[in-house]
């Protein structure tokens, strides 16, 4: 090959090259104008998969892969199914195709040269997450400028690119802005649920600041004897003070009586001293039905929660994680972590005998394995982790099918 071809073929070549690098993030979405990065957060399936190159997992391969779970017949087993499962895959393995929408990458990776400058701009489309409780996206990267919006600690953006200083954020609205790096975090973090605490039992609160009439008391519409009368009390009526005024006390009703001729204590029907009368103890059937109210209102103060595979805690709880947390919070009762290892537990309870605290098991496959379980509440409700679109929930047991066994564990 003599000179002259060498140049030639050498000049072709720099001319493709430049037309490709040219056309690179030009702005258009397209097969043509596909961005390829290493990154596990940039995944985009179509319902072709067109942007995919990763085997995805169905919802209902995932559910499957739920109930398999909690049908185990031991924690060794579950584990194995939640863990070792063969066919989830790990996206970091895979190079994810997403559409060229992120023009400001293509284009400062073009024209910028690397460099060990803290407010260096780099570019990843990873997502972040909330980390203060609070946090601001300004229009512009200065607290100065108009703020877009405030955040609360969990909420999750995709960050186009980012400094020590400031970081460029993409909202799932598509609204883009700044925030101040310090406050995200690359790592999931969770929204805060309040925690409800455990009240075992209830007693009604005894009434404050009441007082007793001491003889047949007309009431009035203001605070003296000028004022129009409304009514007649009886000897010993109790009165809810709501304030005092002038030698005259105003009820919580609104009406007001003449304070020295009310008393601080009780008085029966003839203007004597009542003799209190001792509170009787609870029996124990009230006790009982004291404590599982109790439990009722405890675990109903989770709906809302969310459903995370595996979860055993407020931050996220399948079914089985749900009752084996209120049941040893609660009560200290150790339960294992499945459905069908918690059927196997407790007594046998008829379903037209269910109270307040009875787990309900369910087996939606027709296996005769439990794959599903939730807590009775009372008055035909049922509390359960019911999937991830809906996390935690109150529904009546009327709607539910598939009800394999109830067991009582208290």
């Amino acid at each position: 090959m003599n000179t002259r071809t060498l140049k030639v073929i050498t000049s072709i070549l720099t001319a493709v090259t430049t037309l490709v690098l040219l056309d690179f993030g030009s702005g258009r979405n397209g097969p043509e104008n596909e961005i390829h990065l290493q990154c596990p957060s940039l995944v985009y399936a179509s319902v072709s998969n067109r942007y995919s190159n990763a085997d995805v997992m169905t919802r209902e391969e995932e559910e499957e892969f739920e109930r398999k779970a909690e049908e185990a017949d031991t924690e060794e087993e579950a584990d194995i199914v939640r863990l070792d499962n063969p066919e989830v895959f790990n996206l970091d393995d895979y190079t994810i195709t997403a559409p060229a929408n992120y023009e400001e990458i293509a284009d400062k990776l073009r024209g910028e040269d690397g460099g060990d400058d803290d407010n260096q701009e780099n570019y990843d489309g990873k997502y972040v997450w909330v980390s203060d409780s609070k946090t601001k996206l300004y229009v512009l990267p200065s607290t100065t400028s108009k703020v877009i919006g405030q955040f609360r600690k969990g909420t999750k953006f995709v960050r186009i690119s980012y400094s020590g200083e400031w970081s460029y954020i993409r909202l799932a609205s598509g609204k883009k802005g700044y925030a101040i790096s310090k406050t995200l975090s690359s790592k999931h973090v969770s929204t805060p649920t309040p925690t409800p605490k455990p009240s075992r039992y209830y007693y009604p609160k005894p009434k404050k600041n009441c007082v007793y009439a001491t003889c047949s008391l007309n009431t009035r519409s203001g605070p003296g004897i000028t004022y129009s009368k409304i009514s007649t009390l009886r000897t010993g009526t109790e009165i809810v003070v709501a304030s005092k005024e002038k030698g005259w006390i105003k009820s919580d009703k609104g009406w007001y009586v003449k304070a020295d001729l009310c008393v601080d204590y009780p008085l029966t029907a003839t203007g004597k001293k009542a003799t209190p009368t001792p509170t009787p103890k609870p029996t124990a059937a009230q006790l009982r039905y004291m404590r599982l109210s109790g439990f009722a209102r405890y675990v109903s103060g989770y709906v809302g929660c969310r459903y995370v595979y595996g979860g055993s805690s407020p931050s996220g709880f399948d079914c089985s994680g749900f009752t084996m947390y209120c049941y040893y919070k609660y009560y200290n009762i150790s339960l294992p972590h499945g459905a069908n290892m918690q059927m196997h537990r407790g007594r046998k309870v008829s379903l037209s005998k269910l109270q307040t605290g009875d787990l309900i098991f369910f087996d939606h496959d027709h296996n005769g394995k439990a794959d599903h379980v939730g807590i009775y509440v009372g008055g035909g409700k049922l509390v359960h982790a019911s999937n991830k679109r809906t996390g935690v929930i109150k529904v009546s047991l009327s709607t539910k099918n598939d009800v394999i066994a109830a067991r009582r564990y208290i």
